[in-house]
């Protein structure tokens, strides 16, 4: 008869959003306390009439808003508007009057009388299943105080199962109790199977309307009510229900330490243009590339200002092409994942025509590659050649702006062809150090590098600088005024000068980062590192020549030109970086930002022009470097994981303890050590183990004045062991703790065959 009642009479037409769902909820048979919906601008003799003829005089009532705005996908407005408990028919009028005046004036909307229940155990929902996962919150009592934030129980469930929860000895709580609502301190009790039954009436609520919802309940009496559900407006969780794999092998030696946000937006710009690249030249449907667009644009994630790969989604771009299992594990060799985890890729497999065509292409590729790549490299040596004669210093921010676009949109497209490169060399290397000795894969390991000839280069530059004393003295007092003005006077010294500059200008310290400073900016680095090299003759080991079999050769040409290309892209980084700092200084002129290292703390879509700028956020920027301070306090771990949304806790990574690494540049060195957490150029002759966290090719020039080398990070494939092994230096990569463990000045013996590292008596 109430049913009836109810639904007999025509539906208000601005009843608002939350009045719809209920009467479409309870339609569809859920247990939904009785209720009346009306327009808001109902007259109260009507709402009464009939409230009246609808409930039984005692019956307590709960009056809510139902406004036109709030509940939708968008935004829910949770909160924002009146909801009166517990209320009389006597008291109707005033609560009435208070929920009406709660709603936004000029927008449609109704209220809602619903029938008051006291319930016992009170909470609210939110569920997605597409993700897996729901969370609750729950309270003995009332669900108002869960609503209103107070401290409660908490559920996370990953399927069907909880995955986690929170709970305290006790609680403060609401409780109607002698016909008021009152705080109560109630003791936790165990209510699990309750919370299954919230999550199983969370999960029809969802299936009911297709999409995630946010569910308030109570439970009463042995009854659980629904009591209204919205759309989830905002996830609580990570858009990727799938675990997380944070690992900085490898990414860790381009972009070791701290980042800022600049360089970070940058880079996590570059590996997306460079991969989707990759996988449309390899076949794989442009349609798909799209729908995985967010695989793409989270291949490098930044976590407290550091940088990691994130391997679960390398993991689903591999999966679009065949091969997926070897590619996985010759790519995990290669980087020297400390994670090397199986991720769910199913979803990510190649279609039959990518199947079909993509052994057929890659033959087709290996045809032209070296044609390819050879014009890639010229057209790469041009422009760092032409950018000597661009007047920078000249240009307006829209020039900067443009060249950037040029070189990021144009030149880079086709960095491909460099992942494609380390891909067949990648290969190789798996098949040819299948089940060879150590020795016989370091011969293998044993090929000529851009950083053995800077190695070279830098030597006959410091030799020639220091031979003529006026030179060497301004070196010495820092002075690159009268170094430049000496110069002129020297014309084949000039041209050797900038001829190294052409070539390794990019290369130093931290040289892919565009906040660091490189040797054509820091003349105080440069001379220290010239006098260092004038004191101190180095040269390479000797190289046996290249004898092997074809596979061998081959694997030595595709590794000898992938260092060609790390030489190639410091320098297109180090104009990129003139380019962004010329833009800062018109910055500062304009009043934009402070100081011209202020750019950045910004994104890179704002600085190169992608996003327009109108005005600068310089509270922001504050923000951010806020942050990057803070942020620097931290010592989070070199690789973790984040399982079903769950974050770890902050690791500090100092493992005291570990002496022993990876060997990977044979034989053994005695030697006082220089523990260097970052670059700096040590005084000549006041060391012979370079011992630090990880290195980027721009220490290449401090290793060489090493006569043994300890690394923190880093693989066999690294650039640390690369050089090590043309240098013929003993070095061990992977000697955790190893900064923490040993002093500057302790006496070390390095075995580069064992991977060991001890501390010898002075």
């Amino acid at each position: 008869l109430i049913l009836d009642k109810i639904y007999s009479w025509p539906m208000p037409i601005n009843i608002g959003n939350k009045a719809r769902t209920l009467v479409e909820l309870r339609s569809a048979g859920f247990n939904i306390p009785r209720f009346l919906s009306f327009d808001s601008s109902e007259k109260l003799e009507e709402v009464k009439r009939q409230v009246r003829s609808t409930y039984l005089p005692q019956q307590l009532l709960a009056i809510r808003s139902s406004s036109t705005l709030e509940d939708t996908k968008e935004q829910s407005f949770a909160g924002a508007f009146t909801t009166e408990l517990a209320i009389r028919f006597d008291a109707i009028k005033k609560s009435w009057i208070k929920v009406k005046e709660s709603l936004p004036a000029g927008h449609e909307g109704g209220i809602v009388i619903q029938e008051f229940i006291p319930g016992e155990y009170s909470g609210v929902a939110f569920i997605d299943t597409k993700m897996k996962r729901a969370s609750i919150n729950a309270l003995p009592g009332l669900c108002k105080a869960v609503v209103e934030g107070w401290d409660c129980e908490h559920y996370d469930f990953y399927k069907e199962d909880i995955l986690k929860r929170k709970t305290e000895d006790s609680y403060n709580c609401l409780h109607y109790e002698n016909e008021e609502i009152v705080q109560k301190h109630s003791a936790y009790t165990d209510r699990t199977k309750i919370i299954h039954n919230v999550f199983q009436l969370a999960k029809k609520v969802e299936e009911h309307f297709k999409t995630p919802q946010d569910i308030e309940w109570t439970y009463y009496k042995g009854d659980l009510y629904l009591l209204q559900s919205r759309p989830i407006s905002r996830s609580p969780w990570h858009s990727n229900s799938e675990n997380m794999y944070f690992d900085s092998a490898n990414v860790g030696e381009s972009y070791g330490g701290m980042i800022c946000p600049l360089t970070s937006s940058f880079v996590r710009r570059l590996y997306e243009t460079l991969y989707t690249d990759l996988l449309r030249h390899s076949g794989v449907e442009k349609r798909k590339l799209e729908h995985n667009r967010k695989v793409f644009e989270d291949l490098v994630d930044l976590v407290y200002g550091r940088m990691y790969y994130r391997m679960d989604n390398w993991y689903r771009m591999m999966a679009m092409l065949p091969g997926y299992e070897r590619n996985k594990k010759n790519l995990e060799n290669m980087l020297s994942l400390n994670l090397r985890e199986q991720a769910n890729v199913s979803k990510f497999q190649p279609s039959v025509f990518v199947r079909l065509s993509y052994f057929p292409r890659v033959i087709w590729k290996l045809l032209f590659f070296n044609r390819k790549i050879r014009r890639f490299k010229m057209e790469l040596k041009m422009i760092i050649k032409n950018s000597r004669y661009w007047s920078i210093e000249n240009f307006n921010v829209h020039e900067c702006q443009k060249k950037i676009q040029f070189i990021f949109n144009g030149l880079l497209r086709k960095a491909y062809l460099t992942v494609e490169n380390d891909t067949v060399m990648m290969t190789l290397f798996a098949k040819l150090s299948k089940d060879r000795s150590n020795k016989e894969v370091m011969n293998l390991l044993n090929f000529p590098s851009a950083s053995a000839e800077q190695v070279n280069a830098l030597s006959i530059l410091s030799r020639s600088l220091c031979d003529i004393k006026k030179i060497k003295n301004s070196l010495k007092k820092k002075d690159r005024l009268t170094f430049m003005m000496l110069l002129e006077t020297l014309p084949d010294l000039k041209k050797q000068y900038f001829d190294y500059l052409q070539s390794y200008g990019g290369r130093f310290a931290n040289e892919l980062k565009l906040e660091t400073p490189d040797i054509n900016e820091d003349f105080e680095t440069f001379s220290d590192l010239v006098l260092a090299y004038a004191s101190k003759k180095t040269e390479l080991s000797d190289r046996q020549p290249n004898n092997g079999n074809y596979l061998e050769n081959l694997f030595k040409k595709f590794a000898t030109r992938r260092e060609e290309f790390r030489l190639l892209r410091a320098n297109m980084f180090a104009i990129i970086r003139r380019l962004v700092l010329r833009i800062a200084d018109q910055w500062v002129e304009k009043g934009y930002i402070q100081d011209r290292n202020d750019i950045f703390f910004m994104d890179w879509d704002e600085v190169s022009g992608e996003t327009p700028v109108d005005q600068i956020d310089t509270l922001k920027i504050n923000y951010c470097q806020k942050e990057y301070e803070f942020f620097k306090s931290l010592n989070p771990p070199a690789y973790f994981k984040v399982q079903n949304g769950q974050w770890p806790t902050t690791a500090d990574g100092k493992n005291q303890n570990e002496k022993k690494g990876i060997g990977v540049s044979a034989g053994h060195a005695t030697g006082r050590a220089i523990v260097l957490e970052e670059f700096t150029i040590p005084e000549p002759d006041s060391f012979e183990i370079l011992v630090t966290k990880r290195t980027d090719p721009g220490w290449t020039a401090l290793m060489a004045l090493s006569q043994g080398i300890v690394v923190e990070h880093g693989g066999i494939l690294s650039h640390a062991s690369i050089v090590a092994r043309e240098l013929g230096i003993p070095a061990v990569i992977g000697a955790k703790g190893a900064c923490l463990t040993y002093n500057s000045g302790d006496l070390l013996y390095v075995d580069g065959d064992k991977g060991l590292v001890n501390r010898m008596e002075n």
